[in-house]
């Protein structure tokens, strides 16, 4: 890869939290792009071909998480793309989000609940990409 930078693109609908992802993982030598909903992120994704999506599961928007994750499965070129579940259902709901067994229903290779514990996703990050 040379000097280039490992790119990951994040899908969520909280501009809050994209500003704060993105400035975190700039900051420790990705290249960030950032999608405020799912229609917009599965566009980016398939124009950018990052390294790796940070996804939220449960958007606001009709595209939601769960439909971009199928996509990029879906998707010959995209499918090995790394995705990294990012939910805040267990704050916002008091349920915990477990991966479903159906690989084609819901596919992320790692979740994280929000708040994100940021050194633990830096090398969830590490180990899936490097």
């Amino acid at each position: 890869m040379g000097n280039e930078l490992l790119k990951i693109i994040i899908v969520d609908d909280n501009t809050d939290y994209l500003f704060t992802m993105k400035t975190f993982l700039s900051r420790n030598g990705f290249q960030v792009k950032t999608a405020p909903d799912g229609q917009t992120g599965i566009e980016l994704i398939r124009k950018e071909r990052p390294n790796l999506v940070m996804l939220d599961v449960m958007m606001e928007t009709t595209f939601s998480g769960f439909e971009v994750c199928r996509q990029i499965r879906n998707d010959p070129d995209l499918k090995n793309t790394p995705i990294i579940g990012i939910t805040g259902m267990e704050d916002e709901l008091g349920l915990k989000f477990d991966k479903y067994d159906d690989a084609e229903y819901f596919s992320p290779d790692v979740f994280f609940d929000k708040p994100v514990d940021k050194d633990a996703l830096l090398q969830k990050i590490k180990d899936l990409i490097l």
